[in-house]
């Protein structure tokens, strides 16, 4: 792969699986990285995941054994050639491996070694299995999270992964960065327990002992909250996100514009009753107007409305493909796709996709060859069935015995 971002030059090996490791590599790769998936035989067994398409987007594929000491052996000749590792093992894993970042690093003192577990090492669950839903109820994320009936909710956006991800690609970034002045990686460490701290702004209230007006604030479906509550259907079936913030001092306010008495709001608050029938008001006026219209009144009034659009929308905006945010990409399995592109821009070395998911194994020879080894150590590891290339897909997720993944 030929990349012009900024890490054009950087050669990442990614043991990861999941969500969290796969989206931070992803992002780094769109970044310019040269980037290897090294999978177990027969291939990454979350590979049906359809979120792989994506996430894993941008690399080349090897298929190594490394339980086997000659496939540990053929691994540490590509550690040679990298400049950064990242693995998802449970802590303890690649240290049964022989691949702990102690061993690794020996004789390989530029080598940034990144781990993304699902607990911090010395976490008193680092040993349990790891997913996102179980790090969401240990750490009191489903806990605090009101929802359509009294009691704990599961979330279904994979919050602990996602904060995750982007700690991850940060302290990579952070570790090179520290590389060009001591000449040294080091070892890089986060989890989906940090994650979830990330995603909370690093700000954890107890939500059972706030006020009515918090709860209300913070309901999510049922019974609406305030954020509910300011969705309203406009004329032609059209949806609009009205009156909310947008930092600017309002010159009208929304029942003026919709041509309603003016009410106090304090005291609506007070009422239930009168609140429900403001309420009913606001949302027969706005039945009466079309969306476009009522956005530009708003925003003329320092008042903040969007519409509320479908996905498909955003993606097919000719300003949203000509600014770089949706790329279409060749993929070996599903052909050509839409998908979102990188998410940061830079003046003098964008940042592109650079391909497709490899299909298993589908670079092995050919990263074994970079490395230096003899071609026909290479034919004796493919023969034995330590290296492999094309192969059928692992039978299941649940078949991995070296430890649980985020």
């Amino acid at each position: 792969m030929n990349a012009n971002g900024p890490l054009r030059g950087v050669r990442i090996l990614d043991l990861s699986w999941g969500i969290a490791g796969p989206v931070g590599v992803m992002l780094l790769s769109d970044l310019g990285a040269d980037v290897v998936k090294v999978e177990p035989p027969g291939g990454d067994p979350f590979r049906t995941q359809p979120g792989y398409h994506v996430w894993n987007r941008g690399r080349r594929s090897i298929c190594i054994d490394l339980k086997d000491e000659a496939g540990r052996d053929a691994f540490l000749r590509l550690c040679d050639h990298a400049d950064v590792l990242v693995e998802s093992f449970s802590p303890g894993t690649m240290a049964r491996l022989g691949l702990a970042y102690e061993d690794v690093s020996a004789g390989r003192p530029r080598l940034v070694y990144a781990s993304v577990p699902a607990y911090p090492p010395k976490h008193r669950f680092a040993a349990r299995p790891g997913w996102d839903a179980l790090v969401q109820a240990r750490t009191g994320m489903q806990h605090a999270q009101p929802g359509w009936r009294p009691g704990p909710v599961f979330l279904h956006f994979p919050a602990p992964s996602m904060g995750a991800c982007f700690l991850l690609a940060s302290g990579v970034l952070a570790a090179l960065v520290q590389r060009e002045s001591s000449g040294r990686g080091q070892h890089v460490e986060t989890s989906l327990h940090q994650g979830v701290l990330a995603y909370t702004t690093q700000i954890w209230q107890a939500h059972e002992k706030a006020g009515a007006g918090f709860m209300t604030m913070m309901q999510k479906s049922y019974p609406p909250g305030i954020h509910q509550s300011s969705v309203y259907e406009c004329a032609d079936g059209d949806w609009i996100h009205a009156a909310t913030m947008s930092g600017r001092t309002p010159t009208r306010t929304m029942e003026d514009i919709l041509g309603l008495e003016p009410v106090d709001m304090a005291e609506l608050f007070r009422d239930e009753s009168r609140r429900a029938a403001h309420d009913a008001r606001l949302r027969e006026a706005f039945r009466t107007r079309a969306r476009d219209s009522l956005i530009e009144e708003f925003h003329a009034a320092g008042l903040g409305a969007e519409a509320v659009a479908p996905m498909a929308t955003a993606f097919a905006h000719p300003q949203f493909v000509a600014n770089g945010m949706t790329v279409t990409v060749d993929d070996k399995e599903l052909g050509v796709t839409t998908q979102v592109g990188p998410p940061v821009l830079f003046s003098r070395t964008p940042a592109e996709v650079q391909g497709g998911q490899p299909l298993p194994g589908e670079h092995s020879r050919e990263l074994l060859t970079e490395s230096g080894l003899a071609p026909d150590d290479i034919d004796k590891l493919f023969a034995a069935g330590i290296v492999t290339t094309g192969a059928t897909r692992a039978a299941g997720a649940s078949g991995d015995a070296t430890g649980a993944r985020p």
